[in-house]
């Protein structure tokens, strides 16, 4: 009987809290809506983005090559066979805002 391994539900909430925190920070630092400006584009609402990050459980193996029997800790062992990749986080974001009109966007 093999041993497969998933994520633990609490790491995973702080993992997807925090690459969610990442990935809107770089949107904020990319100052995308100046780009749009300086081509006259931004009146036009033609700028969205689209994100998915993805985790395969299936992937995930301790680092340790000594000590196998030590899990990563992201992960809990249970008796499932392969395990469906997981979303962690899925956004769109429009620049600028078609409901506020904000030239730094919103998540639509």
């Amino acid at each position: 009987m093999s041993s497969q391994q998933v994520i633990d539900p609490q790491i995973l909430q702080q993992l997807q809290e925090e690459i969610q925190q990442k990935m809107d920070e770089s949107l904020e630092n990319a100052d995308l809506h100046s780009v749009l400006e300086k081509y006259g584009l931004l009146e036009y609402r033609v700028l969205r983005i689209h994100w998915q990050c993805n985790l395969d459980p299936n992937q995930l193996k301790s680092d340790d090559a000594v000590d196998e029997q030590q899990p990563n800790a992201l992960l809990a062992e249970t008796p499932r066979p392969s395990i469906p990749e997981i979303v962690l986080v899925k956004k769109a974001l429009c620049i600028p805002c078609p409901s506020t009109g904000s030239p730094l966007g919103c998540y639509c």
